[in-house]
């Protein structure tokens, strides 16, 4: 148990001093999109998603993913398909969040469609509780382009923390687009 705790810590240790702050537009190497990251956020990017914070992962973040509609989600193992309406999409996603056994009192206070930058889907808007009891909302957009599920989402950890970033992530939001894929 010890090792694993160690091998924790490192992988957190690193992930932490590989993160950098930032400010300015970002166009990560591995996918299709460009955001402008608020001046002082400081970014993570690791191949499967993009993830930025301000102060802490605990109090607030913004994560932005681009992932292929062909691999199943995690807890339920639903796939979206280019085909679906934004509300069919909303409702796969609030299914695998509310199956995530690591949510808890997981309540959907907002469900609607959304336009996003010029494509049609949805925002959802959430709260729930991790194992330890804090509270979070989250506010969470997505959509689908051809083969790929596009989205992001900002959590805070509680009402206070929501209410002083919830302007800088819609910022980041009306700067996010989708750009042509690399050739690889």
């Amino acid at each position: 148990m010890k090792k694993i705790a160690w091998v924790a810590f490192f992988i957190f240790a690193a992930s932490c001093l590989s993160c950098a702050n930032t400010g300015g537009i970002y166009q990560p190497a591995s996918y299709s999109f460009t955001i402008q990251i608020p001046a002082g956020w400081r970014k993570i990017d690791n191949n499967r998603y993009l993830f930025v914070t301000k102060e802490s992962p605990f109090l607030q973040y913004v994560m932005v993913q681009n992932r292929p509609i062909s691999r199943s989600f995690r807890n339920t193992e639903k796939k979206l398909k280019t085909d679906m309406l934004p509300e069919e999409a909303a409702q796969i996603i609030v299914d695998e969040i509310a199956s995530d056994q690591n949510i808890l009192n997981f309540a959907v206070l907002d469900n609607m469609p959304a336009a996003i930058q010029g494509h049609d889907g949805f925002k959802i808007l959430f709260t729930y509780n991790d194992q330890k009891g804090s509270k979070f909302k989250t506010l969470y957009y997505g959509f689908i382009k051809e083969d790929t599920f596009f989205n992001l989402r900002f959590t805070a950890a509680d009402q206070v923390y929501f209410q002083k970033d919830i302007e800088t992530f819609k910022r980041m939001l009306n700067s996010f687009q989708v750009i042509k894929a690399k050739a690889a």
